[in-house]
């Protein structure tokens, strides 16, 4: 038995970072669209625009965690990543959009409407120094995403983010105040590894509450019948649309 193991140890080493892999994918995922966008955003002068990646502010509701904020001469912009391939589909006041890659669909909660609370936090910590100043919300999908309906450069792909950008050239600000506004932004988040498990645990929290609010027998993320099935781990709530939607809930 030990020889078989020595002689396929680098199977199982496979194995292993197959299901670490699968375990992390959204995390990876995430971080590659972050790294990925701070390449493009590179192309800005820097005489005119300051980047600042993954902020954590503080928020009357806990703490809100943004992406990306560029604070320029024009204005500052608050950018939601969105690492999605695939088409597309959503409107500005949909609650929820669809991802459609290869005929499998997938439903995600609006990302203009997560970008409203990072938008909200900026503004209240700005507001009384800068209270015209222009703050302009974009969502970013991977460049291999198609958005199939009318952005009106609120939400771009990677490649077309620096161009929206610098589409804005109305100067709001000189260089002093720039300066002035990034010193305020970092002196106000606290990322942390501490807070950032904070602010997972607590989105999860959330998340979880909104799936128990769900009403009667409809699943909350695709609208098709709630059924009681069971599992390995006893009996459960889940959506009849599986395995198109994987929604469950406890019973």
């Amino acid at each position: 038995m030990l020889d078989f193991f020595l002689s396929t140890w680098y199977l199982w080493v496979l194995v292993l970072l197959v299901a670490v892999l699968r375990l992390f994918q959204p995390v990876i995922k995430g971080w590659f669209g972050e790294k990925t966008v701070s390449v493009f955003l590179r192309s800005l002068p820097r005489e005119e625009y300051a980047i600042l990646p993954d902020l954590i502010l503080p928020t009357e509701r806990g703490t809100t965690q943004i992406d990306h904020v560029v604070v320029s001469l024009y204005g500052v912009f608050v950018i939601e990543v969105k690492n999605y391939k695939g088409w597309i589909f959503g409107s500005e006041t949909a609650s929820q959009w669809t991802q459609n890659i290869y005929g499998k669909k997938n439903r995600f909660m609006n990302p203009i409407h997560q970008n409203y609370a990072h938008v909200k936090a900026i503004e209240t910590l700005l507001s009384q120094e800068y209270p015209t100043l222009p703050i302009f919300p974009i969502v970013a999908f991977s460049s291999d995403a198609t958005l199939k309906f009318e952005t009106n450069g609120k939400v771009v792909t990677f490649r077309r983010l620096a161009r929206t950008i610098r589409s804005h050239q109305d100067n709001v600000l000189d260089s002093s105040e720039m300066m002035a506004i990034v010193e305020r932004l970092r002196t106000a988040d606290i990322n942390s590894a501490v807070v950032k498990k904070e602010h997972v645990q607590r989105i999860k929290s959330r998340n979880r509450e909104k799936a128990d609010a769900s009403v009667g027998d409809t699943c909350p993320q695709c609208g098709s019948t709630l059924v009681e099935r069971k599992g390995k781990n006893g009996a459960f709530i889940g959506c009849s649309n599986f395995p198109k939607c994987r929604f469950t809930k406890k019973i």
